[in-house]
């Protein structure tokens, strides 16, 4: 009895995480073919990796599809960091960061190829995605799709309610204005970032190089990224700070109320792309 209470629970909530999405949809848009490449992805689960390596193996993804036109595959990677290392927005000035008191403390300092705000890599699962777009599928599309793949495999994974893609879009001009989230990714959410009760759980961002997409994000499996105000030059208020980014940004081990080992999720992930469809 508790175990058909319980997968109508599960049916429930994935109804509630997909049906806004799939009212928008028709079983002719492109979408379908997207998830159809899904299940054919390459993927790569490389571990851990130091920040440099982790920047070139994601730009490489890019540079071998830009190489060759014809190519169709969706490039598909997860990864982690070691040691701990901040990568900054391709536009992102560097002078943000009190790089004396990085090396003091031996974390690595790297910049990302595509856009967004500073994060500090500590506990987390990185996803990187590379594809060629076409006329029918836009980034955004992508963009989209692939946060709600990421809420269903978590959903029906690890049992997680209450998941959610953001619906607005900040003013970013605004916003790389102001502190404190000027510096900081995860102190607000992009319109179809993974978000939990309000709280962002996965930060992403993009680059296009022709009809090209490289995606990649940052999944949080726990709170060392709130240390990343103690890196910033001209913080006078880290703590502060710090505890701002708790408030706004949600990690795996406080949702599930356990720790989430990386190769753990990558695994779940990985398994997961093989049946991807429209959820």
């Amino acid at each position: 009895m508790e175990q058909t209470a319980a997968k109508i629970r599960r049916l429930v909530l994935l109804h509630t995480l997909c049906s806004p999405y799939l009212a928008r949809m028709t079983t002719t848009e492109p979408l379908e073919s997207f998830f159809v490449r899904l299940r054919h992805s390459d993927i790569v689960t490389d571990g851990a990796r130091s920040g440099i390596e982790n920047m070139q193996r994601d730009q490489a993804m890019a540079d071998a599809l830009i190489a060759a036109p014809s190519d169709r595959r969706v490039l598909v990677r997860f990864y982690w960091w070691t040691p701990w290392c901040i990568s900054l927005g391709n536009k992102q000035p560097e002078s943000d960061i009190a790089h004396e008191r990085v090396r003091t403390d031996g974390i690595e300092l790297v910049r990302r190829p595509t856009g967004g705000r500073a994060i500090l890599h500590a506990a987390e699962l990185t996803y990187a995605l590379a594809l060629r777009l076409d006329d029918r599928l836009t980034h955004g599309q992508v963009y989209h799709a692939w946060h709600q793949w990421l809420a269903h495999v978590l959903a029906s994974q690890l049992g997680i309610t209450d998941l959610t893609v953001a619906r607005a879009q900040p003013d970013f001009p605004i916003l790389f204005q102001r502190e404190p989230t000027r510096w900081l990714c995860f102190a607000s959410s992009a319109r179809s970032e993974l978000v939990w009760r309000g709280r962002k759980l996965v930060g992403s961002a993009q680059r296009l190089y022709g009809d090209v997409l490289l995606q990649h994000g940052s999944l949080l499996l726990g709170s060392g990224h709130q240390r990343l105000p103690f890196y910033l030059r001209g913080c006078s208020n880290p703590a502060e700070l710090a505890a701002y980014l708790a408030r706004r940004s949600v990690t795996l081990e406080e949702i599930c109320g356990r720790p989430i080992a990386a190769d753990t999720l990558s695994a779940i992930l990985a398994e997961a792309l093989y049946t991807a469809s429209r959820c």
